[in-house]
């Protein structure tokens, strides 16, 4: 890891504007300049089967090396019908098959810092609750302060949210919480 970490952000939500979207731009301000952000695009991902294609489809190799590189990650999740999105399932299904790993065999998220930020209903508990036991069965390091955030019912009707100064202060705690928790916890 540089001296600043570059934190991979990954979406449940696959429609820029959405509540997802815009939370992981407010993370990203919020981190600023201490670290660097990139964005997973795993839109064309194609869904993983269990006799995957040779040589692996494009969209797999190049999330693949994107988030190999990245010294953690930062999901941003909501809820999908009582459950977490099947492209977000399928973006760590690929990267947890034995054809995705590394030069040296390893699975590219394994000791990686990743923390979880939900929004939506109430304060986004259970897709929280799925989505961290993805990420662990991938081998990853959870960073145990996981932020819910509800949303009105009148704001999912509009898509016009805004954060109060409380729900801004649990980003702020969770971003410098977890800064910490990257530079304790560098994958070797």
């Amino acid at each position: 890891m540089a001296d600043k970490p570059t934190i991979a952000f990954v979406e449940t939500s696959l429609t820029d504007g959405s509540f997802e979207a815009d939370l992981a731009k407010e993370i990203m301000s919020i981190v600023g300049d201490r670290a660097e952000a990139i964005t997973i695009d795993y839109e064309d991902l194609p869904l993983a089967g269990e006799a995957p294609e040779y040589p692996l489809p494009e969209a797999a190799l190049a999330v693949r090396d994107k988030l190999g590189n990245a010294d953690a990650v930062w999901v941003v999740v909501s809820e999908y019908k009582k459950t977490i999105p099947d492209s977000l399932r399928n973006l760590f299904d690929w990267l947890s098959l034995p054809s995705t790993k590394d030069e040296e065999g390893e699975n590219v998220l394994n000791q990686k810092p990743v923390a979880i930020f939900g929004v939506g209903g109430f304060e986004e508990l259970h897709p929280r609750i799925m989505v961290g036991d993805l990420l662990e069965d991938a081998g990853m390091r959870l960073f145990p302060v996981e932020v819910g955030l509800s949303v009105p019912a009148e704001a999912v009707q509009t898509g016009d949210w805004a954060m109060t100064s409380a729900d801004q202060e649990a980003l702020r705690t969770q971003a410098e919480g977890f800064l910490t928790f990257i530079s304790e916890n560098k994958v070797k």
